[in-house]
């Protein structure tokens, strides 16, 4: 072979290392796409607060890696294609090299798998953490005060919605929509006029097209146990929070009675003020306020240094 077509070859297998990763990830993205999509329009959701802001940054951050890397490659690129030049010439490559390098390959394609698998699910659960967070904007106008990702003794409550008809303990739940599930309705075509992505709760299980559940009920119930009992201690006085269950962009419907609200973003606003659980004074709401205030500043209860969150019983 000539020294064009070594240099040639060198350069080819250095970069198919990098091609092989991007080919692994061009194929994760065509099989999310291709199977399932995000519940919610992302471009349809009001935007948050530095919104503009915050995609700036995360370009920025990407724009920072991408030269860190860039500039690692530059250098080291030459001395690497002398390398593998040098062995094409004399026609033995060391063994434990080429091991190595497939190893390490074979690491980085399933590392890609798992963090691409993880990014998908982050993804989805923050849209559907906005998608609510907008619509919890409607309550503020009502005169309930809203906190977002209150933190909880190992976990965190989604939204928490304080007003004089109770304390209201919103998880959120984001399921992607099957692109299988585009023409059916738990066994229905679009033709029998039932809506299509619904799903419906029925003694104990929500019943999705293609799966079920009964995780997220046990968790928001047992997450408003815990909101009850830390802000009973926490103010002197019985607070009964109540859970809410939403699952963002699913048309949710009800063939027996939940125990508790379970229904669709779009739903919360016209839903929590007709609820009438626990009847709250105006001192009382904003005693609530305040510890919850305190809470999602510093993770710790204000005026109450004796209460421990793992005192707490959460069967």
């Amino acid at each position: 072979m000539t020294d064009f077509s070594n240099s040639m070859l060198s350069l080819a297998i250095i970069l198919s290392s990098m091609f092989a990763i991007v080919g692994v990830m061009y194929g994760l993205l065509k099989y999310r796409d291709a199977t399932v999509k995000l519940p919610v329009d992302r471009e349809q959701l009001a935007r948050i607060p530095a919104y503009g802001l915050q995609q700036q940054i995360q370009d920025l951050q990407m724009d920072l890696i991408g030269s860190m890397l860039m500039g690692a490659m530059i250098v080291s690129l030459p001395f690497a294609v002398s390398s593998l030049k040098a062995h094409i010439t004399v026609g033995q490559f060391p063994l434990i090299s080429v091991t190595t390098g497939l190893m390490g390959l074979a690491y980085c394609g399933f590392k890609t798998w798992k963090n691409f698998s993880k990014l998908t699910k982050l993804r989805l659960g923050h849209t559907a953490e906005i998608a609510t967070a907008n619509e919890l904007i409607g309550l503020q106008a009502l005169g309930y005060q809203v906190f977002h990702d209150v933190q909880a003794d190992g976990f965190n409550i989604d939204h928490l919605v304080v007003g004089k008809n109770g304390v209201f303990a919103i998880e959120t739940k984001g399921r992607h929509k099957r692109n299988k599930d585009l023409l059916q309705t738990n066994g229905n075509s679009p033709s029998s006029g039932k809506k299509g992505y619904q799903v419906f709760y029925k003694d104990g299980r929500l019943n999705f097209p293609s799966w079920t559940e009964t995780k997220p009920i046990e968790q928001a119930e047992r997450q408003a146990k815990w909101v009850s009992q830390w802000l009973t201690k926490a103010t002197g006085s019985p607070v009964a929070a109540i859970p809410v269950l939403v699952f963002p962009g699913w048309y949710v419907t009800c063939q027996s009675k939940p125990p508790f609200p379970i229904v669709n973003h779009k739903q919360l606003v016209g839903t929590i003020p007709t609820l009438r659980t626990q009847a709250l004074t105006q001192q009382q709401v904003e005693q609530i306020i305040y510890q919850v205030a305190q809470r999602c500043m510093s993770k710790s209860e204000v005026g109450n240094e004796n209460f421990h969150p793992s005192s707490l019983t959460l069967e």
